[in-house]
Parts: structure tokens; C-alpha cells; sequence
């Protein structure tokens, strides 16, 4: 099992940061060069036009907040309140030492699907869910199913639909989860009311939901 160390949290939130910057900026790009187009041939008050300058402004707002976001990864919410990401990381290693469930990934890079202790759950494709069990308030268990849906009747609507499906299933795998592998869903939410969401392998959701009634009582299950 791989060892986790403060760079690798804080590769995983640079990593996070940087894809959602690169995203935007070729929404950006693309959404720039049919302003420009729309506005020289149909006008710089024409409608379509107007909601892409709107659609423009969004993503230049988007930019600016992924790139702070980015720069002040040191100050992530979870730091503040656990400690920083050497203690974290510390914590995370010795919970997978004596783990009440421990969820390996299937592909990708994470270390872990999910880990749970006595103390604490983390996902592995993003440790900084990292939540002691005493701040959780609630648990609701949840369906995560593979859904692939095919347009019929349109050729290019069919080649859309499939795309879209093997995109979903890379992305899928990029997180350590398989798309031949059931997972399901635990949905938590913390004291202030946040969601957090942890993957279970279908097989063990009964185990991992008992375990928790047994260290953590006052977690309430919801239907």
C-alpha cells in the first residue's frame, strides 16, 4: 500500500486545481472566438452575442477563482481544521495500519477507493475528505450505477451518446473506480450541513453501515 506523505496531498489538490484551469480555458478560448465571430458579423448588441460575452464573463471569473484557489492550496478548509498536510498525512498512514474497511482502487492513481477507521473516513482520490466521525451528523446510503444511455435514430446523436459514455467510464477509472467494479455511495453530512461522499463496494455496504452504527452512534442513518 502506497504511503501517503504531504506531497501527495498536495500533488492530488495542484492536480485538481490545474485540470479545472485547463478546462476553462479551452471553454474560454472557444467561447472567445465565437464572440468575436458573432460579434462582427451579427453585431455587439445582437442577443446571442450578448449572452456570450455573459457566457465569457462567467468563464474569466471561473479562471480567476480556480487560479486562487490553486495558489492557496496550503489553506484548504480541511488543514484548518485537522491539522496540516503532514499531520494528515500521518493520520491517514497509521488509519490504514488497523482499518475498520478499507476500499483498494481499481486503475488510476489513487492510493485507496476509501478508508475507514474508528475515527475517521477519507476517499483516496481526494484525501482531503479526509472527516473525523465525531463531526458527522448523518449517513444515507446511495446507488452508484453505471448508466449508459444510446441515442438511436441520428447518427451523429449515436456517436454523441456512446463518446459521452466512454468518457464517463474514463473518468470513472481516473478515480480509482471500475467500470465492471459495483460501487455504491456513502452520503454523509458533516455538523455544518456539507455533503461528503465516499465509495463502497456494493458487497460491503451492509458491513461499513454497521461498523458505523457500532463506533460512531450518534451518526443518524437516513432513508
Amino acid at each position: 500500500m502506497e504511503t501517503i506523505t504531504e506531497e501527495t496531498i498536495y500533488k492530488q489538490l495542484s492536480g485538481s486545481a490545474a485540470g479545472a484551469i485547463a478546462a476553462v480555458l479551452t471553454g474560454g478560448v472557444i467561447v472567445g472566438g465565437c464572440t468575436v465571430f458573432c460579434g462582427t458579423q451579427l453585431g455587439w448588441t445582437n442577443l446571442l452575442t450578448v449572452i456570450l460575452l455573459v457566457l465569457l464573463a462567467l468563464c474569466a471569473a471561473l479562471l480567476v477563482y480556480f487560479i486562487i484557489k490553486a495558489v492557496r492550496v496550503k489553506k484548504h478548509p480541511v488543514f484548518q481544521r485537522y491539522g496540516n498536510a503532514a499531520i494528515l498525512a500521518q493520520k491517514i498512514n497509521n488509519g490504514m495500519k488497523d482499518p475498520i474497511y478499507l476500499a483498494r482502487a481499481f486503475g488510476g492513481n489513487s492510493p485507496f477507493a476509501t478508508l475507514m477507521t474508528k475515527d475517521f473516513i477519507v476517499s483516496g482520490t481526494e484525501l482531503v475528505s479526509f472527516m473525523e466521525l465525531k463531526d458527522l451528523r448523518s449517513v444515507q446510503a446511495g446507488s452508484f450505477g453505471q448508466y449508459h444511455r444510446i441515442a438511436v435514430g441520428d447518427p451523429l446523436l449515436t456517436a454523441g451518446s456512446v463518446a459521452a459514455n466512454k468518457i464517463g467510464d474514463r473518468y470513472l477509472e481516473s478515480k480509482g473506480i471500475n467500470s465492471q467494479t459495483q460501487f455504491d455511495m456513502l452520503i454523509m453530512k458533516d455538523n455544518n450541513g456539507k455533503q461528503h461522499n465516499y465509495s463502497v463496494q456494493h458487497k460491503d455496504m451492509e458491513y461499513v453501515l454497521g461498523m458505523l452504527q457500532k463506533v460512531a452512534p450518534h451518526i443518524r442513518f437516513e432513508q
